[in-house]
């Protein structure tokens, strides 16, 4: 896994000059353009809540009642709602939704094996070794009771189904286009009235096949991240290389949105390994400004922030400095 995605990085450095070039030459050619700042949404992990040691209700109630946010990306995660199998938990996720309904909060509910968040998949115990046709069998029993449950919901927006299914990040077995493609009919045939959102790696994946499938295409939107080979690293990329892509990608697509927008630094190492202060030094306040003035610039109408539990972390242990940068974007909308 950490070799193909080695070679991926290698392989955008070495052509990132002449897709550079290509983009801001064509930068002109669509005609569609967002004069506006997006509208601003996050992405909320119960199980990422958990980790950092948030109550999960508590958290999501302060980004809804404290910061204004009122549109929220939520996975659902296969591990945590059938531990038993045919035996689903639906406690966590039933008040989250129906405190959404209760203040207008519209929501990305995020279905399937690779979902938001570090493993990116999430498979129960009991499923984990079951052979392939088998283990496609029971995601699609989950995504069914997830759309059917769900899909009646006045929160609910669109479905999202899997997280950058092909991209090669993760602790994942690689996702057939067939078995893909499957979840996704499952999903539009039970809900034919909400959009489905498919996500791709902003920097580097090509659009295309995943837009094909979806009615909204989410792209990823990082600045400064880490690898095994080169360490830190900044992609030299451009607002105008991501607003021209999006504008080529409407030969195949309707709409392309930024669905993980960085705001939070990208951890090489265990939470637990750092103090909060430390981790506070790889992404600071500016680098929050900078990233909201970026995808601004790209002329894209949505961004849904990655990192607000990070942000509510440090809040609540005396460091209010990222989440008075969100209060102040999600207050002007």
């Amino acid at each position: 896994m950490k070799q193909r995605f080695h070679t991926l990085l290698i392989l955008f450095i070495l052509l990132v000059g002449g897709l550079a070039l290509f983009f801001l030459m064509n930068q002109q050619l669509g005609t569609k353009i967002n004069l506006t700042p997006p509208r601003y949404g996050i992405t909320f992990s119960t199980i990422y809540a958990k980790q950092l040691g948030l109550n999960v209700q508590e958290a999501y109630g302060a980004f809804v009642e404290e910061l204004d946010v009122t549109a929220i990306r939520l996975p659902v995660y296969w591990s945590e709602i059938e531990k038993t199998q045919d035996k689903f938990d639906w406690q966590e996720l039933d008040e989250i939704i129906l405190y959404s309904e209760d203040h207008d909060v519209k929501l990305t509910l995020v279905v399937g094996i690779k979902v938001p968040r570090w493993p990116e998949c999430f498979i129960p115990d009991w499923a984990e070794t079951l052979e392939s046709e088998k283990q496609q069998s029971r995601a699609l029993n989950m995504i069914t009771a997830v759309v059917n449950r769900y899909k009646n919901s006045t929160a609910l927006e669109r479905w999202q189904v899997e997280n950058e299914p092909f991209f090669p990040f993760g602790i994942c077995v690689p996702l057939k286009l067939a078995e893909f493609q499957q979840r996704v009919d499952l999903v539009r045939s039970l809900d034919p009235v909400h959009p489905i959102q498919i996500t791709v790696s902003g920097e580097l994946a090509s659009w295309e096949n995943e837009g094909r499938a979806a009615d909204i295409l989410g792209i990823s939107m990082y600045r400064l991240t880490w690898n095994d080979l080169f360490g830190y690293f900044m992609f030299p990329l451009t607002p105008e290389y991501y607003y021209t892509r999006a504008q080529l990608a409407q030969r195949f697509v309707d709409n392309v949105i930024v669905t993980e927008l960085q705001a939070e630094p990208w951890f090489p190492e265990p939470i637990e390994s750092l103090s909060l202060s430390q981790w506070y030094q790889s992404f600071d306040e500016d680098m929050f400004k900078k990233n909201l003035e970026f995808v601004e610039e790209s002329k894209l109408p949505e961004a849904y922030l990655w990192g607000a539990e990070w942000w509510y972390l440090l809040k609540i242990n005396g460091d209010d400095r990222l989440w008075n940068v969100a209060e102040e974007v999600f207050n002007s909308q």
